[in-house]
C-alpha cells in the first residue's frame, strides 16, 4: 500500500515517515524546494520525494500526485509564528481534505485517509458537546484563530459532510497536548474525549500518534475498529 504523507517534514509527519519505513511501506512525500528535513531518506528506495507546495496544487496536480497511492496521511499544520497563525493559507488542512475526498469519489485511488486532528475538535455525531465557558472559549478561538477554524472545518467535513457512505474510508486521530518523546510508550484509545482539553488536558507524544497511524494502515482489524471514527489518543498514565 503506497502512502502519501502530507506534512511529512513537520514534527509529527517525519515520525510517521519513520514508522512506515520501519514497516516497509512504500511512501511518497511532498516537501518544499529548500527543505532538508527528510534528506536522510533520499537514497531510500521506499521513499519517493516530490518537491513542491502542496497547498498550491490544483485538482489535476493533486489527482496525479495520488494516482499511485492507496492511502493518504495528513499531518499538515500551521507554523507557530505570527505569519503562520494569521497569514494565508487560512484553510490549509481543509483544502487538502476536500481535494482528496473529491478525487477519491471519482477515481480508484486513494482508498483511505488518516487525518491528524485534535481534542479541540468536538464530534457532535457521537454526542460530544461544548457547554458554558468551554463553548464560549472555543467559539472565540474559531472566530479569532484561523488554524483552529481550519482544523474544525476539516473535521466537520469528514464527520458531517462525508460521513460513512462515501467511497473514501477515513479515520481522524485526535491527540491531546502534544509532547516529544524518543520512544513509543503505552497509549490508550477512546471513542470520546476523556478529559477537558482546556481545564484538564492530557498528554500525547508525537511518536505515539505516528505509531498509531502506521498501525492503522498495517492492521485491517484495527482499521475496521476505528473506521469513520475520531479516536482520541492519550499517553497511558
Amino acid at each position: 500500500m503506497k502512502t502519501l504523507v502530507v506534512g511529512a517534514s513537520g514534527a509529527t509527519g517525519r515520525l510517521v515517515v519513520s514508522q512506515l519505513v520501519e514497516r516497509n511501506f512504500p511512501i511518497k512525500v511532498v516537501v518544499r524546494d529548500k527543505s532538508t528535513v527528510l534528506d536522510s531518506y533520499k537514497e531510500n528506495e521506499l521513499v519517493e520525494m516530490v518537491r513542491g507546495n502542496i497547498d498550491a496544487y490544483d485538482l489535476n496536480q493533486m489527482t496525479q500526485l495520488v494516482s499511485d497511492c492507496s492511502a493518504v496521511i495528513c499531518c499538515l499544520g500551521h507554523n507557530i509564528t505570527f505569519k503562520g497563525m494569521f497569514g494565508p493559507p487560512h484553510r490549509l488542512v481543509y483544502n487538502l481534505v476536500t481535494k482528496i475526498c473529491g478525487i477519491a469519489e471519482s477515481k480508484a485511488n486513494p482508498k483511505r485517509l488518516i487525518l491528524m486532528s485534535t481534542t479541540a475538535y468536538t464530534n457532535r455525531k457521537i454526542g460530544e458537546a461544548l457547554k458554558g465557558k468551554d463553548a464560549f472559549i472555543f467559539g472565540l478561538l474559531k472566530l479569532l484563530l484561523p488554524p483552529h477554524k481550519d482544523n474544525m472545518l476539516a473535521g466537520d467535513y469528514l464527520v458531517e459532510n462525508l460521513g460513512s457512505g462515501a467511497g473514501l474510508e477515513w479515520v481522524a486521530v485526535r491527540p491531546d497536548s502534544l509532547i516529544d518523546k524518543p520512544t513509543v510508550e503505552d497509549y490508550e484509545l477512546f471513542e470520546t474525549k476523556q478529559r477537558n482539553p482546556l481545564s484538564d488536558p492530557g498528554k500525547t507524544s508525537r511518536i505515539q500518534v505516528a505509531h498509531f497511524m502506521a498501525e492503522l494502515l498495517s492492521k485491517d482489524d484495527l482499521w475496521n475498529q476505528w473506521l469513520y471514527k475520531t479516536p482520541v489518543i492519550y499517553s497511558k498514565e
